[in-house]
């Protein structure tokens, strides 16, 4: 582990005791128990601490040093720790029973669930209930009540394989809540080959990986915070070595930062024709995956390590900007289908050649992405959404339209589950100049009339599956 990583590792381990430490003040000044116990064990630290020189004289010889030696002289701090301790006390204190009937959480013969089990898993804790009548939907429609009588955050509800009468709340302390500022370090990149992190939920760092998800939509309404956790993530994709391509029809000022990597495209036919550069690209990739019998691009730098071929990644901060054709006569309109076509290309077969695309709107509805595009898009992030529907074009429910006013505070989608997360609040500062691309790229070959030679690998491999399929892959239609 580099230096700096461990520098951050102690730095939160500080600060996370502290807050522990301060959360137990909190929790102690509530219960009149924990203050009784606080006091007997401050008074009895007190007097051994008091005491310690005729206690070791009585016990050890004179001058010998032990382990009880140094426990004994330390044992001031078992007061400190115990607030700690007090602080990091499961969320859960009330009584189940009592707190389903406090919000009258019952099914229609007015039977309350019934907790059966409760397992910890970290700093996580799973509680069982049997629940008769009361479906997963239920549950999550009384979430926020829940919380507050369980005195917790919830961070989802599931259902057992085996049966259907047993709900299983998974929780954390209501003081571990989201933070409300996450600064950004490059020791928060992942060390994982193609992960990137978005920001921390309940859990821990939230991590994409883009070999298997290898498209974003980020949306949000102005303000919301989703320019920032795109050039975030559009950093952490340069680090690791990627070829990058910016398109800002505003003007490229969202991405000025980022000028020293690749030009910033700012004209609707440049676009067009660095989009069929990308579809070229990844048909010729292909096609060297066909004739070296890989699969993917992950796959041919295994093997070939002295060609490899460079991870492509294309960032649109308002693709309204470049997509929308209201108002535009139809003649206009031909270039628009032509970006169309071939961002439908991309977002359908690039995920084997290692071409990625992270898009940013403020409201994705089909005037803005067409459904080809967007139902293949599988990474879905939100921000504050205005209205209910904005935020079930995105996530497929209401959620981004509940959330509170925190900036860079943004929801995503998991199969049927939605996460809340903050995102790392990135600053243009973070950008530190360097060439950090990994691999070639065929088109740059081409031009220059060098042909691409690789080297043979021995051994024989599947054959190379027809990436048209891809489009239904299961993949492709959400986590």
């Amino acid at each position: 582990m580099n230096q700096s990583k461990l520098d951050r590792q102690v730095e939160v381990g500080a600060e996370t005791f502290i807050k522990g430490v301060g959360d137990g003040i909190k929790k102690m000044v509530r219960a009149p128990n924990l203050i009784l116990g606080f006091i007997l064990i401050t008074l009895v630290c007190g007097v051994l601490f008091y005491l310690r020189d005729i206690i070791l004289g009585k016990i050890f010889p004179e001058g010998e040093f032990n382990v009880f030696t140094i426990a004994i002289h330390l044992i001031w701090l078992i007061p400190i720790l115990t607030l700690y301790g007090f602080g990091r006390m499961e969320g859960q204190t009330t009584d189940a029973a009592e707190a389903f009937a406090s919000i009258k959480f019952c099914n229609r013969q007015g039977q309350y669930p019934e907790q059966i089990g409760k397992d910890v898993d970290g700093k996580k804790v799973i509680l069982s209930f049997k629940s008769p009548g009361l479906t997963i939907t239920d549950w999550r429609s009384r979430k926020s009540e829940l919380e507050t009588v369980f005195d917790c955050n919830i961070v989802k509800f599931e259902v057992p394989a085996h049966t259907k009468q047993i709900i299983r709340m998974h929780i954390v302390p209501s003081s571990d809540g989201l933070s409300t500022n996450l600064l950004w370090a490059d020791q928060c990149i992942s060390d994982k080959e193609f992960v990137i992190v978005a920001g921390e939920d309940l859990l821990g760092p939230v991590e994409f990986n883009l070999d298997k998800y290898p498209h974003a939509l980020i949306a949000g309404v102005t303000g919301s915070g989703k320019s920032v956790a795109l050039r975030c993530l559009f950093w952490q994709c340069i680090r690791k070595g990627v070829k990058p391509y910016m398109i800002d029809f505003k003007g490229g000022i969202e991405f000025s930062a980022f000028e020293s990597f690749g030009d910033v495209i700012t004209r609707r036919q440049d676009a067009l024709e660095l989009l069929q550069d990308l579809n070229r690209e990844m048909m010729m990739r292909l096609d060297l995956f066909r004739e070296t019998g890989t699969k993917n691009l992950s796959e041919y730098n295994r093997r070939y390590p002295n060609d490899e071929l460079a991870r492509v990644v294309l960032v649109c901060d308002e693709i309204a900007e470049m997509l929308d054709k209201t108002g535009l006569q139809a003649a206009d309109k031909a270039i628009f289908y032509e970006i169309e076509k071939e961002m439908s290309s991309l977002a359908r077969l690039s995920r084997a050649a290692g071409i990625h695309m992270l898009l940013a709107t403020q409201r994705p509805d089909a005037k803005v992405i067409i459904g080809q595009i967007k139902n293949n898009l599988p990474i879905r992030i939100s921000g504050r959404m205005v209205d209910s529907q904005a935020s079930e074009m995105v996530l497929g429910n209401t959620k981004a339209a509940e959330l509170g006013d925190t900036l860079g505070r943004f929801m995503y989608s998991v199969g049927a589950d939605t996460w809340e997360f903050q995102a790392y609040n990135f600053q243009d500062s973070d950008i530190r100049p360097g060439n950090y691309q990994r691999g070639k790229m065929l088109l740059n070959e081409e031009k220059s009339g060098h042909s691409f030679q690789f080297e043979k690998a021995e051994g024989d491999y599947d054959e190379y599956e027809d990436l048209k399929n891809f489009e239904t892959d299961h993949e492709y239609r959400g986590f």
